[in-house]
């Protein structure tokens, strides 16, 4: 499914007459959405390992927290 900008620059590529500077205008265009999809899958990837450590940290928090109650009695 496209979007309303994908849709109007595909209308736009269509219209080009030179057949050269379209294939072109084709390629960036297609590295720009490319570009978009990585930096979506970063972010979401970047989301999970930020939960992930704060997990981690929160864990180890209580841990100490509790070896620290233990070793004070």
């Amino acid at each position: 499914m496209t979007t309303a900008p994908a849709a109007r620059v595909s209308r736009m590529l269509d219209q080009i007459d030179d057949p050269e500077r379209a294939t072109l205008l084709r390629g960036l265009w297609r590295i720009y959405q490319l570009g978009r999809r990585v930096a979506h899958a970063y972010r979401v990837f970047i989301s999970l390992v930020e939960r992930l450590l704060s997990t981690f940290v929160t864990t180890i928090v209580c841990l100490v927290e509790a070896s620290i109650d233990i070793f004070t009695e």
